[in-house]
C-alpha cells in the first residue's frame, strides 16, 4: 500500500477521535456544571458539619440551608450513626463570611409533612469569627413530624387501655357536667391567688435559701445535738432516781418561802422605810468609795513599818501609848459632830505617803470640829484639860469654839 493511500485511510480514523474527545469532554463538562464540581473549583465553598439527635423523615442532599430567611447553601449529605444524624452543609463562601461561628441550627419544616430544611440563628451574643470550613454545630431541635405523633400516640394507647380510657373520660365528663360556673369560678380565684403570690416569688426564694442555709447549719450542729440529747438523758434518769430528795427539797423550799412570805409581809412596810433611808447613806459610801482602798492599803503600810519599829512578828506588835499634847481638849457644844463636808473623795498621798511629805496637810472640812484650830506645832499645857479628868470635872463646859 502505498504512502498516499495509508494517509487517505488515517485522515477519517483522527477525525472520530478527536470527535469522541471533545464528545467526552462536552459530557464532562455538563455533568461537573451540575453538580456544582466547576463552581467548586473556581470559589470552595465553606463545608460543615450539623449534629442532631434525629435528621427527620424527608431530609435529602440538596435541601436548602437559610439564615433569617435567605438561602445560604445547600445540604450535601445526609449520614445516619448511632444515637442520631450527621448533616453534611455546604455554604456559600460568601455567605460564610457574615455567619458567626458560634451560629445556631435547627432542622424545621412548613408542615409536619413537609419536606425538611436546615435553618441557622445568630446567639444572642454572636461572635466577630466568621464560621469556617470544618466545624460543627449542634441542632437545637427538629420539627415534629406526624411519624412522631404516631408513635407517642401508639405508646400512649399501649399503656392505657382505651375502654378503661373511655370509661374514665366518660365519669370525669359526667362529674363536670353543670359545674361550669364553679369551675370557672375556682380558674378565677385560682388565677387571683397567683397573681398575689406572684410578686412575693423573690421573697419565698430567698427564705428557701434561707432555709437550705439553716438546714446546713442544722446538719452540721447534729452530732452536737444529739450528745446534748444523751446527756439529757442522763440528767432525766437521775432527776428520776432523786425524786424523793427532790420532793423534799421542793417541800422545804415551799415552807421557806412560806415563812419568809409571812415576815416580809408583816416588815414589808418597814424593810420598804429603812431602803428608802439607806439610800442617801449608800450614795455618799459609794461617791468616797475611793477613799477605802487607799485608807486600808495605806495602813497596811504603815502595819509594817510599825512592827519594824516596834518588834511585831506579823501576828502581834507592842505599842506605847501616850498622851498627845497641843490638840485642844474636847468641848461641847463647839465639838459637836456635824455632816456637812463636801469636796468628794481626796486620798492625797496615800496609799505610800514619801517622807517629805510628812506630815501630811491637813484638809479642814465643815464637820463640827477642828482639832488643830488653835494652831498649835508643840506640846501646850492646859491646866484646865487635866481638871476635866477628875472625878465630877471641875470646867464649865464653853460655848465658843
Amino acid at each position: 500500500m502505498t504512502t498516499g493511500h495509508r494517509n487517505a485511510v488515517a485522515a477519517p480514523r483522527i477525525a472520530a477521535g478527536v470527535m469522541a474527545g471533545l464528545l467526552l469532554l462536552s459530557v464532562a463538562a455538563t455533568y461537573f456544571a451540575f453538580t456544582g464540581g466547576v463552581k467548586d473549583a473556581v470559589d470552595p465553598p465553606t463545608w460543615v458539619t450539623l449534629q442532631s439527635d434525629r435528621s427527620g423523615l424527608v431530609m435529602q442532599p440538596g435541601a436548602l440551608v437559610k439564615i433569617h430567611g435567605v438561602e445560604v447553601g445547600t445540604v450535601d449529605a445526609v449520614h445516619q450513626v448511632t444515637g442520631g444524624a450527621v448533616v453534611e452543609l455546604r455554604l456559600e463562601k460568601a455567605a460564610a463570611q457574615s455567619i458567626p461561628e458560634n451560629v445556631e441550627a435547627r432542622i424545621a419544616a412548613t408542615t409536619i409533612f413537609g419536606s425538611k430544611f436546615v435553618t441557622l440563628t445568630e446567639p444572642a451574643n454572636p461572635s466577630s469569627v466568621p464560621i469556617s470550613s470544618g466545624a460543627i454545630i449542634d441542632s437545637s431541635s427538629v420539627t415534629v413530624e406526624v411519624n412522631t405523633v404516631f408513635q407517642t400516640l401508639t405508646q400512649v394507647l399501649a399503656a392505657v387501655e382505651p375502654d378503661k380510657l373511655n370509661s374514665t373520660l366518660t365519669s370525669l365528663a359526667t362529674a363536670v357536667r353543670g359545674r361550669g360556673n364553679d369551675l370557672g369560678l375556682s380558674i378565677d380565684e385560682t388565677s387571683a391567688l397567683l397573681a398575689a403570690v406572684e410578686p412575693r416569688v423573690p421573697t419565698l426564694q430567698r427564705e428557701i435559701a434561707a432555709g437550705a442555709t439553716v438546714t446546713e447549719t442544722l446538719a452540721d450542729a447534729a452530732p452536737d445535738l444529739l450528745t446534748n440529747l444523751e446527756n439529757l438523758t442522763t440528767t432525766g434518769r437521775t432527776l428520776v432516781d432523786k425524786a424523793g430528795t427532790l420532793d423534799a427539797v421542793l417541800l422545804g423550799v415551799i415552807g421557806m418561802a412560806d415563812v419568809g412570805n409571812a415576815v416580809l409581809s408583816e416588815n414589808a412596810a418597814a424593810i420598804s422605810s429603812t431602803v428608802h433611808e439607806l439610800k442617801p447613806t449608800t450614795e455618799l459610801l459609794e461617791q468616797y468609795s475611793p477613799e477605802f482602798t487607799c485608807f486600808l492599803q495605806g495602813a497596811d503600810r504603815a502595819r509594817v513599818g510599825a512592827e519594824e519599829v516596834s518588834g511585831g512578828n506579823g501576828r502581834t506588835m507592842l505599842l506605847n501609848s501616850t498622851i498627845l499634847f497641843g490638840i485642844p481638849p474636847y468641848t461641847y457644844e463647839s465639838d459637836l459632830p456635824r455632816v456637812a463636808a463636801s469636796g468628794g473623795p481626796r486620798c492625797g498621798a496615800l496609799p505610800m505617803v514619801p517622807n517629805d511629805a510628812v506630815p501630811t496637810p491637813y484638809v479642814v472640812a465643815d464637820t463640827g470640829s477642828n482639832p488643830f484650830r488653835a494652831g498649835n506645832t508643840g506640846p501646850v499645857f492646859s491646866p484646865s484639860s487635866i481638871l476635866d479628868f477628875l472625878p465630877g470635872g471641875l470646867a464649865t463646859p464653853a460655848g465658843t469654839r
